[in-house]
């Protein structure tokens, strides 16, 4: 896995199975440890990471405020039932010591109040980010010559893993339900992941194969080679996910800084940012005849795609870059009464 852009580099790679990850754990602590060691530092943030106890532990050793990204649900993996309790009472230790929570979801901020008894006063709602394009993006025209669509397509896209949290079927059965109306009309999915062959399977089923383009993973800088052939960037969850993560997440960035308006499903966007939650569409989840009814609403009105894009574009470029995002996050880590008073860490130096 790709570590996380607001903390790349610092612990060392965890190949993913359950059997590497006691030794991850004793060295993602060493590293840690030895880092605070050796430099004087007046916070600490990390990522939260179900039985990772290093951060936790060298905050009170080194009595450092300590600051949490809680990106995921809580008790993340499929860990035995006799096993989550215990990841449980390990992430409540965690949350008592840190001064703060930063969290990307309106639902999971509810979640660590209600289960796991944490102050509101410690919770922060900060959305992820994401980087711009380093480079000039490739024409329309050049785009959709890339991936093979009709001149006047009418092209629908996602970005990112291809997993069970997103809800493609929703996705292909309102591609099918548009087409008697909007003939040219794609899906491009612009990614990888363990659900891709039953993506594919679903598209054959629905019999829209020849109507979505996979081009499969691509890096950042690449994106702009594809993207600006797009219409309309989705990012519907399914209703289970929805509930678990909100309606909003990284993609809203992803697709904002290039422009692309996006519909989303979930209940409410009550709890996100009133700037933002004004520029998405939102759909109910699983719903393929109201996202298809929309989708085909907004193919006759490229004027109402283009103005909601561009303000989507401006929005993000101000708020949802990874500069902007660790701009609020100092701001919170900053704050007074954010963390106990630092004391002099023992062996430790100024760096």
């Amino acid at each position: 896995m790709k570590p996380h852009p607001r903390h790349q580099g610092l612990l060392p790679p965890h190949e993913g199975s359950r059997k590497a990850l006691p030794l991850a754990v004793m060295l993602s602590f060493l590293a840690l440890f030895r880092l605070c060691r050796r430099h004087a530092h007046d916070a600490l943030y990390a990522r939260d990471m179900d039985v990772f106890v290093g951060p936790r532990w060298c905050s009170r050793r080194f009595g450092m405020p300590l600051f949490l990204e809680v990106d995921d649900a809580p008790v993340e993996g499929s860990y035995p039932p006799w096993l989550r309790p215990l990841v449980a009472a390990n992430l409540r230790a965690d949350y008592r010591r840190a001064a703060g929570l930063i969290v990307p979801a309106v639902p999971r901020c509810g979640l660590l109040i209600r289960e796991f008894g944490v102050s509101p006063a410690k919770v922060h709602m900060i959305l992820n980010g994401e980087d711009p394009w380093p480079g000039p993006a490739a024409s329309r025209e050049e785009a959709r010559a890339r991936l093979k669509l009709h001149p006047q397509a009418f092209a629908l896209g996602y970005v990112g893993s291809v997993n069970e949290r997103y809800d493609f079927a929703t996705m292909i059965k309102a591609l099918a339900l548009m087409l008697p109306q909007a003939p040219e009309t794609y899906l491009v999915i612009i990614g990888d992941g363990p659900e891709l062959p039953r993506v594919k399977t679903l598209a054959r089923r629905w019999g829209v194969a020849g109507q979505v383009r996979f081009t499969g993973f691509l890096e950042h800088p690449e994106l702009g080679r594809v993207m600006p052939a797009l219409d309309l960037g989705l990012m519907n969850l399914t209703a289970r996910q929805a509930r678990l993560h909100g309606p909003v997440h990284t993609k809203a960035a992803t697709y904002g800084l290039c422009g692309l308006p996006v519909i989303t499903a979930g209940e409410s966007l009550e709890g996100y940012p009133p700037e933002l939650a004004e520029l998405l569409w939102l759909v109910p989840p699983e719903d393929p005849r109201t996202l298809a009814d929309l989708c085909l609403e907004l193919a006759r009105d490229e004027s109402r795609r283009r103005s909601r894009g561009q303000a989507l574009a401006a929005y993000a470029g101000a708020h949802l870059t990874w500069e902007a995002v660790a701009g609020k996050i100092l701001e919170i880590m900053a704050a007074p009464g954010a963390g106990p008073p630092r004391t002099a860490p023992r062996g430790g130096r100024a760096g």
